[in-house]
């Protein structure tokens, strides 16, 4: 009983053996050809990292305003007897914009002119006649007193009537008329709005981490939607001397030259403050770093021959390390050389070591200054 339970159990040993060595022949056999198989070369765009002399900005934004801007109103209550000005014009300074009626005063105007011509005959009879000592030095005091409350009263109406000619505070854009003949104002209603744009400020707010780099009449770019690709230079004007308590920023000041009269008061701006020019810096697309919690990381292009002696183009993983970025470029501080190749699309579909074919059919944007395309 004994032999024939050990014959059996020393087969069934052996058939299972042969199937597990058999099995374990097969696993390495497809290992081993998995291994001499190759991935397909990866399809991606590549740009030469290059050095120029960068110059680093602050970036910000706000809203613009005319240097100068008033509602042109009325200082007297009068009736309109004509408007000499269209919606939307130019204007000098000291234009005639409305005239309120003013016939009345002119017409009392007549009287005290005259009233001041005889009080000027009288206090000069005054003194003629005080110098031969003909009367007392009151009657010539009381004739140059008349002299003086006449002089007073007529300059004190021609100021009256003056103030009813409203003219242009200075020169500028006007805006929509707000009033029309025959209507009658008050001191205060708005008539037009004039806005001098010949020059433009903008306030905006800088975080207060950047106040070592903010002085008076630094340079500043701003670009606004309207114009798209230019860029319209100004310097700081002002710094406030406190940090806004809510926010932690610092409010500045900026005025732009709008020579053109392109920039509109409450248009929204982007501003860039200009920082002091870097020597030498190493800019890649944006597009071109690939970010991980482990770091940045860029997969640089190189040549290689494979074991059979062909070449073959493939990838590296290399870490870098990122700075400032500007438009679609980032600067990088190291791990990186100037005229290294580097992948700018496709990296999800790689790792160290793929192939690659390389196609810039379609380059990937790298401007200090993008601007979308103007339909």
């Amino acid at each position: 009983m004994r032999r024939p339970m050990l014959l059996m159990l020393a087969a069934t040993g052996l058939f299972f053996g042969a199937l597990f060595g058999w099995k374990a022949y097969q696993n390495a056999q497809g290992q081993a050809a998995m291994a001499a198989m190759q991935f397909p070369p990866v399809t991606v765009s590549t740009v030469t990292a290059t050095t120029e002399v960068w110059t680093p900005t602050i970036p910000a934004v706000g809203s613009l305003r005319a240097s100068r801007g008033v509602d042109v109103t009325a200082q007297v209550a009068g009736q309109i007897t004509a408007i000499n000005f269209e919606s939307g014009s130019a204007v000098a300074a000291g234009t005639l914009l409305v005239q309120q009626y003013a016939a009345d005063e002119q017409a009392q105007l007549e009287g005290l002119t005259a009233d001041r011509q005889l009080a000027e005959i009288n206090a000069t009879r005054a003194r003629g006649l005080y110098a031969e000592k003909l009367i007392s030095a009151f009657d010539r005091d009381v004739r140059e007193t008349d002299l003086q409350r006449a002089r007073a009263a007529e300059a004190n109406l021609r100021l009256k009537i003056a103030q009813k000619s409203i003219r242009a505070p200075f020169a500028g854009a006007l805006g929509i008329r707000q009033v029309d003949i025959g209507q009658y104002i008050e001191p205060g209603d708005p008539i037009v709005r004039l806005e001098g744009r010949e020059k433009m400020v903008v306030d905006f707010p800088v975080p207060q981490q950047q106040l070592g780099n903010l002085r008076v009449k630094q340079p500043v770019s701003v670009q606004v939607d309207a114009w798209p690709g230019q860029a319209f230079l100004g310097a700081i004007e002002a710094i406030e001397p406190q940090v806004e308590r809510d926010t932690r920023n610092i409010r500045v000041r900026a005025a732009v030259d709008n020579p053109e009269g392109k920039l509109l008061p409450g248009m929204f701006a982007r501003i860039a403050i200009e920082l002091p020019a870097r020597d030498q810096v190493i800019t890649i697309p944006h597009a071109a770093v690939t970010h991980s919690p482990y770091g940045d990381a860029v997969f640089v292009v190189t040549e290689k021959k494979n074991p059979a002696g062909k070449a073959e183009t493939v990838v590296t993983t290399t870490v870098v390390v990122t700075g400032a970025t500007r438009g679609d470029q980032i600067a990088v501080t190291s791990g990186l050389a100037a005229g290294a190749t580097i992948v700018t699309a496709g990296q999800q579909k790689l790792r160290n070591g793929s192939l690659v074919v390389v196609d810039n059919s379609v380059p990937v944007s790298n401007s200090a200054s993008p601007a979308p395309a103007n339909n």
